[in-house]
């Protein structure tokens, strides 16, 4: 007596070659998607360890801005009153102020390469570039080249964060609506490339700082003040890690009263400033 008849058995033979079919698509989706967190583990903020917030000595407000200037192993950090780049130590020593004349509301500064490094101006929303050598003690607004991102405003809203890459050029980020847009420098991807990154929505009030990632992965690191945040995003507007910049349970305490400006070195350790005068490490362990 046969168990199934030839009908019973084609279907049973249907469903084994269906749950084949699923079992290997899983199997594929699983090794494409530790193949993602595999390469992402670079980045992920989860495994950094946060120091104590240090007050820098010689700075009474409005520390904004930061980049990191590689040559020196020093911090470059900016204040928008009185309009000023100070260069600091990596442990948060106040080394030298660069006055900035003529200039206004300056908000964010990173790091070109040559000793070249661009400054914003948040309400008129330009972006200058400077030279600064170990001998510039003042930068005169009428003497550097500026670009006009977006037409001026009245609102303390304007450009936040600047990130510059030497292939697509200058990204930079809008207070609010929290945004984060691009422009296309001489040699560089044009602008239509990026389309996607306007739709990025992440989960918090503002965004505050930008930082380019070093690294084979094209990737920017993301400062949201009212969020007291800090994310991970890549160029097609995707979140990739965050962590809250908090202490105690759930990090429910903030870390600093204001983050407005982050950087990263070689070594992929992170460097957060904020207002007053405050600056935050990231330890990243193993370095780069």
């Amino acid at each position: 007596m046969a168990f199934f008849s030839k009908k019973s058995k084609s279907r049973l033979l249907f469903v084994t070659l269906l749950a084949s079919t699923i079992l290997s698509g899983c199997l594929w989706f699983s090794s494409v998607s530790s193949a993602r967190i595999t390469q992402d583990e670079i980045w992920d903020l989860q495994q950094y360890q946060f120091s104590k917030t240090l007050t820098i000595a010689g700075i009474k407000n409005n520390l904004s801005g930061l980049t990191y200037h590689p040559e020196s192993g020093n911090l470059l950090g900016i204040v928008n009153n009185p309009e000023q780049i100070v260069v600091l130590s990596k442990t948060g020593e106040l080394l030298r102020k660069i006055e900035l004349i003529g200039f206004s509301d300056t908000e964010s500064i990173d790091y070109v390469g040559a000793n070249q490094f661009i400054v914003s101006e948040e309400r008129q929303q330009t972006i200058s570039f400077v030279e600064i050598d170990e001998s510039t003690k003042q930068i005169h607004y009428r003497d550097v080249k500026t670009l006009a991102l977006l037409p001026p405003e009245k609102a303390n809203t304007g450009i936040e964060g600047i990130a510059y890459s030497s292939q697509h050029g200058v990204f930079y980020a809008q207070e609010k609506p929290a945004r984060i847009l691009h422009f296309a420098l001489e040699n560089s991807a044009k602008n239509s490339q990026f389309e996607m990154m306007k739709k990025l929505r992440l989960n918090v009030g503002d965004f505050s700082g930008l930082a380019w990632l070093p690294g084979q992965t094209e990737e920017l690191l993301v400062l949201s003040d009212d969020s007291n945040s800090l994310h991970i995003i890549d160029l097609l507007g995707r979140e990739i890690s965050k962590i809250r910049l908090g202490s105690g349970p759930y990090r429910l305490w903030p870390k600093m009263q204001q983050p407005e400006g982050v950087a990263v070195d070689t070594q992929g350790n992170i460097y957060i400033v904020g207002e007053p005068n405050q600056l935050l490490i990231l330890t990243r362990t193993p370095p780069l």
